[in-house]
């Protein structure tokens, strides 16, 4: 899923601004050795584990407790409990973030920035940043920025 804004620059240029969701987190410098997790065997491990225990639970409320009322707090308490991990993981995937410009009509050369942010809410806000460092000073980068010069 990704967002598109195309800007107008001060100088004049063309700017599309857009982010992208990354299913998987980007190879960076600081992770080569620190390569630890779990992996697609451990997720599916969890998430079994998890279905057997509800599966369980279910059972043992379906079948032959009739005398057992379950309240309905507990319920919901599950139910949040069982969704607070997938929504944080969603929430939390990272954002690639892309400015590139064709150029402009007076001959200036294409340019292509990118970076990548953790977070929707952070990924909002760098887009915010970024759009508004092109309306205002020409260029997607400013101090802080995640953004990074490509050739």
């Amino acid at each position: 899923m990704a967002k598109i804004r195309i800007v107008r620059a001060a100088d004049g240029r063309q700017w599309m601004v857009r982010q992208k969701l990354e299913w998987t987190d980007p190879a960076t410098g600081e992770d080569f050795e620190h390569d630890m997790q779990g992996g697609q065997l451990a997720a599916i491990g969890i998430v079994s584990i998890m279905g057997l225990l509800w599966v369980a639970l279910l059972a043992w409320w379906f079948t032959g407790s009739q005398g057992v009322v379950v309240p309905i707090w507990v319920w919901l308490i599950l139910l949040i409990v069982a969704g607070f991990f997938p929504g944080r993981w969603v929430l939390r995937r990272p954002r690639t973030l892309v400015a590139e410009t064709p150029g402009g009509a007076d001959g200036s050369a294409p340019e292509r920035w990118v970076g990548w942010v953790r977070g929707t809410a952070a990924a909002r806000e760098e887009m915010t940043a970024t759009i508004r460092s092109l309306e205002t000073r020409a260029t997607p980068a400013y101090a802080d920025s995640p953004l990074q010069p490509v050739s």
